[in-house]
């Protein structure tokens, strides 16, 4: 039952597999998840694990994965628990090293890091999230004798693409691995009549999904009024919010199904990349961050066997969410925290740093606190002891002096560790780490501009197997990513290496035509250069409807340095029209109510700042549109009245600025045209003769403006429109002979501006 029914391969020390050798610890929580895994009566919660940054949860997580995935025979398991909590230890050693076959069988599991910017997939969004995921599961039983099948998520998702214009996105972006089924179902739904779509997606269901299928129809209940409901759906607000319950509700039917299948665990790795640096953020808009991931949560059958394990830094605040709140009885949140002295000997003892005494100098240099040993310090620690010696020089607790401040501590650190290798591998890490990702060739490209050594027998290998480097996907295989701790140690500390790294990679991948990457290098070299590039690269591509620069460009947004809430504010407004443009309303709200957020942060600290005002008033006229065409009318009205009271701020400042005036004109426009919708009459009437005030004002200060004289044409046609509903027959005749003119005067100054020839003829077959 779901929380909705009860409630409603790298070889180095601190990365990859090298570190999962020396996984250490966390003894009690390897067997609390392995009793989540074979407890006979699956437990009702969503276990969570927190802790400080660099205290091993991602490694916790990939270590249960790889090693601790296991369903045991019942009397193993009954032997096991029957050992006491004070030999955990033992317990968690033979789970690690039980070998499937004997006396276990391995547990499909799958993973999604919210972290991972570099597959060009923005995970954190719920649409781009659960297909992530959907693929996963796909990939995870593609070779397993029961393979997870997702009907209604999967016609639900071919559905939403269809209705948006965008089907051939389906196979583009569902399961290669099902492609005739997806296929079929694309078929299904461009090829029939909208009142037989339901009968043929049931048919298409039953042909590719096979015997079983049928029994499955009447163990589900899965009928023609089902896919009816998500056709039903308004697909821009209903369908994305039912697609997390869609998918849970295919997964819980699978797994009761699935007679072979006792357990499945979905980790979810880096909950805190919801919000990046960002906290202070209203209590709308942080919960809207993850309230997908809570609604899929909410609606996973847990007791059916599904095994939710979710890492964060802090712990979640779900239980005071407005929508999908998670009360706190069905979370299990476990911290993971520091090493004790005792785990850190032994960390270091299976690390070969075999010294009693180096050992306790290490030990006292990685401590954060009286008996609180920092994992990733410890694990540099031993780096630099390592590379000493294999450079023949073996290291003392002498070497290890009292231990500076944090941050202090990390550069010293790696410093020590580049002091221990040969120069031209410390040039090539300090330029590497400008790079977000890098394969051999970049590596080649940047030797001969930096003019250090790049060849792949002497360094390259070395290199990809030091401590600051893993493998990472992105455009393929062997492509690899310097440690952010040493990226951002570099940026920060101005290393002229790494800078002179940023100016070659900039002009290399402008040469290349990837201008995402340039500009993200642009960044690094000049914050505000690089910022001001990607929203007038982005604002242009929108404009030109380039959706795939978009969305290479969002890949690298979320790695760019903004050092000032404007700019914040001005990419999340650039967000939300792309997501507004696309037809997906929900994400658009939640970039426009970001935006609104980061320019009243920068008012707090500049508040006469005009195009700041301008700004906060363009975002929330944008977002009045939208809470209009999503039938949100009260909330339409209040937005658009704050639209106009930042414009009037800013106007109270400069009364010569004409694009202010323009947009004030809009925003009451927009103002007019929902409270004539409202019935309205008075307060629409007002509105209008207000817009054309506003626009006039603008054409005072630049009459050759088009777009104004255009707006003005859309208030008279407006205003004529209320008048001809009020009987108001002379009015509303002037009315249209104006607009008609305004709309004139557009078209000679831009023949071709949009819309207005088709307003021109509205406005003529009225007058006739």
């Amino acid at each position: 039952m779901s929380i909705d029914d009860e409630l409603c391969e790298l070889q180095t020390v601190t990365e990859g597999d090298r570190a999962l050798q020396l996984f250490i610890d966390r003894y009690e929580l390897t067997r609390l998840f392995a009793e989540y895994l074979n407890d006979e009566s699956p437990r009702n919660k969503i276990l969570f694990f927190h802790g400080d940054g660099g205290n091993g949860k991602s490694l916790l997580l990939k270590f249960l994965r790889q090693r601790c995935c296991k369903l045991f025979l019942p009397e193993t398991w009954q032997q096991l628990q029957a050992i006491p909590k004070a030999e955990v230890a033992k317990v968690a050693a033979y789970i690690e090293n039980a070998k499937p076959g004997e006396d276990c069988i391995p547990v499909p599991a799958v993973l999604l890091d919210f972290s991972q910017n570099l597959i060009g997939d923005r995970l954190k969004s719920p649409f781009d999230g659960l297909l992530m995921l959907r693929r996963n599961l796909a990939e995870a039983f593609a070779d397993l004798p029961y393979p997870l099948r997702f009907p209604l998520y999967d016609f639900a998702c071919v559905w939403y693409f269809y209705k948006t214009g965008n089907l051939e996105q389906a196979k583009e972006l569902l399961p290669s691995e099902e492609m005739d089924f997806i296929t079929g179902i694309v078929d299904a739904v461009s090829d029939t009549s909208y009142a037989s779509i339901a009968k043929a997606v049931l048919g298409v269901f039953g042909k590719h999904l096979g015997e079983k299928f049928k029994l499955s129809l009447q163990k589900r209940g899965l009928k023609e009024e089902d896919i009816k409901a998500i056709q039903g759906m308004e697909p821009h607000t209903e369908l994305i919010d039912a697609l997390p319950r869609l998918f849970a509700k295919d997964l819980n039917a699978a797994m009761a199904q699935q007679e072979e299948l006792k357990r499945i665990v979905l980790f979810f790795d880096a909950h805190e990349a919801f919000w990046g640096h960002q906290r202070d953020l209203p209590e709308e808009v942080f919960f809207q961050r993850d309230e997908w991931l809570r609604c899929l949560l909410r609606a996973l059958d847990l007791s059916a066997g599904i095994v939710a394990v979710v890492a964060g830094r802090e712990k979640p605040r779900w239980v005071e969410a407005t929508r999908f709140a998670i009360p706190q009885q069905y979370l299990d949140s476990q911290l993971v925290g520091h090493f004790s002295p005792t785990d850190a000997r032994d960390y270091l003892q299976k690390a070969d740093v075999k010294d009693a005494a180096l050992q306790q100098s290490l030990i006292d240099y990685a401590s954060v606190a009286a008996d609180e040993v920092h994992p990733l310090y410890l694990g540099l620690c031993a780096d630099v002891v390592l590379a000493a010696r294999a450079q023949g020089n073996f290291l003392t607790p002498d070497d290890f002096p009292t231990a500076p401040e944090t941050l202090d501590k990390s550069r010293e650190l790696i410093n020590r560790l580049l002091r221990y290798v040969d120069k031209e591998v410390e040039v090539a890490v300090h330029a590497l780490s400008a790079c977000r990702a890098f394969d051999f060739e970049l590596y080649l490209k940047l030797g001969q501009a930096l003019h250090f050594h790049a060849t792949r027998a002497a360094f390259f290998d070395i290199l990809t197997r030091f401590s600051f480097v893993w493998q990472v996907q992105r455009r393929g295989e062997n492509w690899y990513r310097i440690h952010d701790l040493l990226r951002r140690l570099d940026d920060e500390s101005g290393n002229e290496i790494t800078r002179r790294a940023h100016e070659v990679l900039e002009q290399h991948y402008r040469e290349r035509g990837e201008v995402a990457e340039a500009i993200y290098h642009a960044n690094r070299l000049d914050w505000e250069r690089g910022v001001e590039e990607w929203v007038e690269v982005f604002d242009a591509a929108l404009k030109l409807s380039r959706n795939d620069q978009c969305r290479t460009l969002l890949e690298v947004r979320s790695d760019l340095l903004i050092q000032n809430d404007f700019y914040l504010g001005r990419i999340s407004q650039s967000e939300a029209d792309y997501f507004a443009s696309l037809a997906r309303y929900e994400e658009a709200k939640q970039e426009y109510l970001e935006a609104i957020a980061a320019y009243e942060q920068d008012l707090s600290l500049i508040p006469k700042d005009t195009a700041t005002l301008n700004n906060k008033g363009t975002t929330l006229f944008k977002l009045g549109e939208l809470q209009v065409r999503l039938a949100l009318y009260p909330e339409a009205l209040h937005s658009y009245q704050q639209s106009l009271e930042a414009y009037n701020q800013a106007l109270h400042l400069t009364q010569d600025d004409a694009d202010a005036h323009n947009n004030k004109g809009n925003a009451l426009l927009g103002l007019g045209n929902l409270q004539a919708r409202l019935s309205q009459y008075p307060e629409a009437l007002h509105s209008y003769q207000q817009a054309l005030a506003a626009f006039d004002q603008a054409l005072n200060l630049v009459p050759n403006d088009n777009y104004a004289h255009n707006n003005k044409g859309n208030a008279l046609l407006g205003l004529g429109n209320l008048q001809a509903r009020l009987s108001q027959y002379p009015e509303a005749l002037h009315s249209y002979q104006q607009a008609l003119a305004a709309f004139d005067q557009a078209l000679n100054l831009v023949p071709n501006i949009s819309g207005s020839f088709q307003q021109q003829g509205e406005c003529a077959r009225k007058i006739r």
